[in-house]
């Protein structure tokens, strides 16, 4: 195993810094649609890691010394769910907040596209794909604590995947 790179640091202003405020953090959220109605992939936390049982993001995680929320979103799905994703693929929808994170969330659109997905048992015990009019209740019952401090955006990551996606 090769030696573990700090987190990116922002300050205040977003900056990245070495000693900022928070720990950056970068995810991305799968999409697909079948017929009328629209899904929203979510990764079943392994029981050995922090937050183990808990549903989390599609992907995402920390960021890495020199890399960038993009960079390091596109590397956490292909370490996670064994997924390559390129750039193009993903839209950057908003950034929230936890108690010492800043996360930057991305959105990509897999209608249509036959994802052949490899869990990294480690880290995943399984995905279960939520109905987007269901979200609000998946995320207060079943995510990790972190991850609920996005209910206050869920209205426009709704909006966002209805009219933009």
């Amino acid at each position: 195993m090769g030696e573990e790179k700090p987190f990116q640091y922002y300050n205040k202003i977003r900056i990245p810094e070495e000693h900022g405020a928070y720990e950056g953090g970068a995810c991305i959220w799968l999409i697909r649609r079948e017929e009328d109605k629209t899904y929203i992939m979510f990764q079943k936390r392994a029981e050995k890691i922090q937050f183990g049982g808990f549903y989390d993001a599609s992907a995402g995680g920390h960021i890495d010394e020199g890399e960038d929320a993009l960079t390091a979103a596109i590397r956490e799905a292909k370490e996670e769910i064994g997924l390559t994703i390129t750039p193009d693929e993903l839209q950057f929808v908003c950034e929230y907040a936890t108690d010492r994170k800043l996360i930057s969330v991305y959105l990509s659109d897999r209608t249509g596209k036959n994802d052949e997905l490899i869990l990294d048992k480690d880290e995943v015990e399984s995905v279960e794909w939520i109905e987007l009019q269901d979200l609000d209740m998946f995320i207060r019952a079943r995510v990790k604590p972190p991850l609920r401090e996005l209910l206050p955006h869920i209205p426009v990551l709704r909006y966002y995947i209805e009219n933009y996606l």
